[in-house]
């Protein structure tokens, strides 16, 4: 169980590295191929950023998809513990309603 963690934990770090990297990389080349045959200077910035935008967009699809499972684990996990203070807010009640 543990080495099959570690095993995605590897897997999800390089497929946020390469989810990063080929964006920034093809929007680099390609403003850079642009401002040479276009004569321009700003084209090479623009693209970057825009590659830089969509690296990051990639990685939060990328993170928001592989801890799904476990944000659906702790909020039924937080579901059960109010349920459990809801309860035991009850008893008390009831306990104290018979004290009296």
């Amino acid at each position: 169980m543990h080495g099959n963690k570690v095993g995605k934990a590897f897997v999800m770090f390089f497929q946020i590295s390469i989810s990063m990297i080929v964006p920034m990389i093809i929007c680099g080349i390609a403003g850079y191929y642009l401002d040479k045959k276009l004569s321009t200077s700003f084209l090479f910035i623009l693209l970057l950023i825009l590659g830089i935008f969509a690296a990051f967009r990639n990685v939060y699809l990328l993170t928001k998809n592989f801890y799904q499972k476990d944000m659906e684990e702790e909020h039924a996990k937080l579901a059960y513990f109010e349920n459990l203070k809801k309860e035991g807010r009850e008893v008390l009640k009831q306990k104290k309603e018979k004290k009296q």
